[in-house]
C-alpha cells in the first residue's frame, strides 16, 4: 500500500512540474568516450550537433559499449528520441544492434524490448514504450555498430508514451547504383534541397535500405529522391528495387527520381520487379521482354555493357511542359534542364501522366511522368546537377511544397477526389 500511494504521489508530481525534469541534474557516464567526445554531449539540447562536445561516442577499441544517465531522483520514462551517427547525413559509426534498459538502483536493470533494434538504420528514431517505467538510471547498451564505435548525438526522454515531438523535416536520398557506398551517388540532392529549405535535414541511404518499414519510422521523412544509374537495366538485381516496389505501390511517401531512378520507376509500374528485365543490346530470338526501356539511338552494334556506339544526351537542354503542373510553377513553357543518359522511357507508362516533352533540339521525348494523382516524380533530367540551378531551385521548392501539402491532407488530392490529379488540361 505505501509503494502504491508513493506511485500516486509520483505520478502527480510529474503532472504538475513536466517533462523537463528528465534531463534537470542528470549525470551522464559511458564505458569509454573517445577524443573530442563527452557523455554529457548526448544531453545538450544540440540534436544534431557534430562539434566537439556535443555528442558522445565511445572509443574503437572495444567490443561492446554503453552509454548511460543517472537523473537526480526516480523519473517515469514512456518515450525516447535519439539521434545516432557522426556523419551529417550517412549512417555512420553508429549502433546498428542495441537495447535500452532502466534500473532503480544502478544495479539490477530491466529491458525496454519497445527499444530493441537489430539492425538499426535510422538516424533519428523515436522509441514509444507501451507504458510508462519508473527508473533511475537509463542506459544504451551497444553491441554492434555501423563502422567502428558508436554515437549518441542526442537522446531526450519524455514520461508520456504519447508524447508529441517536433522534429525538423528531412528527406531520404537513395543512391540506387550498386557501388555500395555512402555518401554516394545523388547526394547533390541534399545542398539543391537545403538551398531552398535550409533547416531541412537529410539521411542517404543504399537501395536495398528503401522498405516502407523504414519511412514508417517515427520521425517519418517529408520525401524520398532516387539518383541516377550506370548500367543497363538488364545488368542490374532486380530485387533490390523490391522495397521500392512496394514504397510506390503504396503511394504514401512523395518520391522524386532523376534519369536511372526514373527509367526503374518506369520498368517497376509496367513490369514489376519479377519480370527479367532487358536492354535494346540484349540477344533475343523473339520480342524484347521489357520495351519501355530504350536507348536514343545507336552509331554501332555493341553487347550489353558497351555504351561507345550510344547516342548521349548529356549538358543542358530544353523540356517541354505538357498540360499545366504545379510541379512546373514558376518556369516558362520550355525551361532548360541538364541530361546525362542515353536510355530513356520509350513511352508513358500504365498509369502516369506526361508532364513534360522534349523542348527544341531535345531528342528525349517522355522528360517527366507523374504517378497520376500523386506527388511520385520520375525526370529523365537531373534538378542535382549543376548547370541550370535556377530551375532546379524552382523544381525543389515545388516538389517540397507539393509533399508538404501531401502529407498535411492525408496522402490525397482534395482538389479532385473523383480523380486525384494535379494537372489542368
Amino acid at each position: 500500500m505505501n509503494r502504491l500511494i508513493f506511485l500516486i504521489c509520483l505520478f502527480l508530481f510529474f503532472l504538475t512540474t513536466g517533462a523537463s525534469l528528465l534531463v534537470s541534474q542528470a549525470a551522464t557516464t559511458a564505458s569509454s568516450t573517445d577524443d573530442g567526445a563527452s557523455a554529457a554531449g548526448a544531453m545538450d539540447g544540440d540534436r544534431y550537433g557534430l562539434s566537439n562536445g556535443t555528442f558522445w561516442r565511445g572509443r574503437a577499441s572495444e567490443k561492446a559499449w554503453w552509454w548511460q544517465v543517472e537523473f537526480d531522483s526516480p523519473r517515469l520514462v514512456g518515450a525516447i528520441e535519439q539521434i545516432v551517427g557522426d556523419h551529417p547525413f550517412v549512417f555512420h559509426n553508429a549502433p546498428r544492434r542495441y537495447q535500452w534498459q532502466g534500473s532503480l538502483d544502478g544495479h539490477h536493470w530491466f529491458d525496454l524490448f519497445a527499444t530493441l533494434k537489430s539492425p538499426e538504420e535510422r538516424i533519428a528514431r523515436m522509441h514509444r514504450l507501451r507504458r510508462p517505467r519508473l527508473t533511475r538510471w537509463m542506459r544504451m547498451n551497444v553491441a554492434e555498430v555501423a563502422g567502428d564505435r558508436p554515437t549518441l548525438r542526442e537522446v531526450v526522454f519524455h514520461e508520456d508514451p504519447q508524447a508529441r515531438v517536433s522534429f525538423p523535416e528531412w528527406i531520404v536520398v537513395v543512391n540506387v547504383t550498386d557501388d555500395g557506398h555512402l555518401p554516394g551517388q545523388g547526394e547533390e540532392f541534399i545542398p539543391l534541397a537545403q538551398s531552398v529549405a535550409p533547416a531541412l535535414r537529410a539521411q542517404q541511404i543504399l537501395l536495398t535500405t528503401l522498405t516502407p518499414e523504414f519511412l514508417s519510422v517515427e520521425p517519418k521523412p517529408l520525401c524520398v529522391f532516387l539518383s541516377g544509374s550506370f548500367k543497363d537495366w538488364c545488368e542490374v538485381d532486380r530485387s533490390h528495387w523490391r522495397g521500392t516496389q512496394s514504397v510506390m505501390k503504396q503511394g504514401r511517401t512523395p518520391m522524386w527520381a532523376s534519369c536511372g531512378g526514373a527509367q526503374a520507376l518506369g520498368l517497376i509500374s509496367e513490369y514489376g520487379v519479377d519480370r527479367k528485365w532487358d536492354c535494346p543490346h540484349c540477344p533475343r530470338s523473339q520480342g524484347r521482354a521489357t520495351p519501355l526501356y530504350g536507348h536514343i539511338g545507336h552509331t554501332a552494334a555493341k553487347p550489353c555493357g558497351e555504351y561507345s556506339a550510344c547516342v548521349f544526351e548529356r549538358g543542358p537542354f530544353q523540356a517541354k511542359q505538357v498540360g499545366v503542373d504545379p510541379i512546373f510553377a514558376g518556369l516558362s513553357e520550355e525551361f532548360t534542364v541538364m541530361e546525362s543518359h542515353c536510355g530513356q522511357l520509350e513511352w508513358t507508362p500504365a498509369g502516369w501522366d506526361l508532364v513534360a516533352t522534349s523542348g527544341a533540339g531535345t531528342k528525349t521525348e517522355v522528360q517527366c511522368v507523374r504517378k497520376t494523382g500523386t506527388p511520385i516524380y520520375a525526370a529523365q533530367f537531373h534538378i542535382e546537377m549543376t548547370g541550370a540551378e535556377e530551375n532546379s531551385k524552382t523544381l525543389m521548392r515545388n516538389f517540397l511544397t507539393l509533399a508538404r501539402r501531401w502529407v498535411a491532407e492525408g496522402n490525397r488530392d482534395t482538389a479532385n477526389p473523383s480523380r486525384p490529379s494535379f494537372i489542368q488540361r
